[in-house]
């Protein structure tokens, strides 16, 4: 194999496998070369100018790695969501990318096949750049966390978009004043998505929600009458150990916690939170649970729960 032709093999292996013209010209292939490695089948064309090696393989990643080639342009959108794990129910079709405001590009597909389908469908967005940063995940550009969140808000509930930040924070993909920056950069009137954003910017605080139910639990809590509780408030305890409270009033040494499906999946898992309440009630604590069904069904009986306790509870120790 030539010199040129390894060179190119090389970069595509560094991209899922994809190579477009321009990479390939910088390779040292000539137009010539470029011709006849995809009349030989080494190059097949995915996009105008964008070839997979052949024997490569046939992934979501190669597909948006070529439609980024194809746009000069990055992931955006629910394919950034998706890409920086902000959780589970972002589509893979059609894959979303964004290039310059000044260019045009016309994509609409990519040819790699998935799910049955013969192609990637594309969806390409236009947008002015703020000097805003640009990510590379998994040796993919897309864009930063805070702006996909921007990109996502239109399409999802509050509950749902405030899920991802929380998810996007415990990545340490950005912070409350990453998002608060952004809001103040791009966040103008009349833009879809924008009310979302500054409520999740003026109602977060410090520590991370790391489910979908403390979510909902902590918006269930802050549209309350109940006076404002710390998030994932930590507890000293005997021979070094800690715990950690989804919700606390420490004046009060009330908690509140969240119990998903998953975490009672085992006896094993259900004994040691038994262990971990007995710990905490012997250092004067009280502790509210709350299911599922009792922050999504009965906010109203959860929240009167939690209420009494504060109310009737008397700690051991001030």
């Amino acid at each position: 194999m030539r010199p040129a032709h390894q060179r190119a093999l090389d970069l595509a292996s560094q991209q899922y496998g994809i190579l477009d013209r321009a990479q390939a010209e910088s390779a040292g292939l000539s137009r010539s070369a470029i011709g006849q490695s995809i009349e030989n089948g080494l190059f097949v064309p995915v996009a105008d100018g964008v070839y997979r090696m052949r024997g490569a393989p046939i992934s979501e990643r190669a597909a948006i790695a070529a439609a980024t080639l194809a746009t000069n342009g990055i992931a955006s959108h629910m394919t950034a969501a998706r890409l920086m794990q902000f959780g589970n129910g972002f589509a893979k079709i059609p894959l979303h990318v964004t290039a310059a405001g000044d260019r045009n590009p016309r994509l609409r597909r990519i040819a790699i096949a998935h799910d049955g389908a013969a192609d990637h469908v594309v969806r390409t967005h236009r947008f002015n750049r703020y000097a805003e940063p640009v990510l590379s995940i998994d040796g993919i550009r897309t864009t930063d966390a805070a702006r996909a969140l921007f990109d996502i808000a239109p399409k999802l509930s509050l509950d749902a978009l405030s899920m991802s930040f929380e998810r996007a924070r415990s990545l340490r993909l950005l912070t409350i004043d990453d998002l608060a920056r952004r809001l103040a950069l791009i966040g103008g009137r009349g833009r879809a998505g924008t009310p979302k954003i500054r409520a999740i910017v003026e109602s977060a605080k410090p520590g991370t929600l790391e489910s979908e139910l403390e979510v909902l639990a902590w918006r269930m809590l802050s549209n309350s009458v109940l006076p404002e509780a710390q998030r994932q408030w930590w507890v000293d305890g005997p021979n070094g150990r800690r715990f950690r409270l989804d919700f606390a009033w420490p004046r009060r040494l009330v908690a509140f916690e969240t119990e998903g499906f998953e975490w009672h999946a085992t006896r094993a898992r259900w004994k040691q939170d038994r262990l971990r309440t007995a710990a905490l009630e012997r250092l004067g604590w009280r502790i509210v649970v709350a299911t599922w069904d009792d922050v999504k069904s009965q906010p109203h009986l959860t929240i009167d729960r939690i209420h009494a306790a504060l109310q009737t509870h008397r700690p051991l120790y001030q």
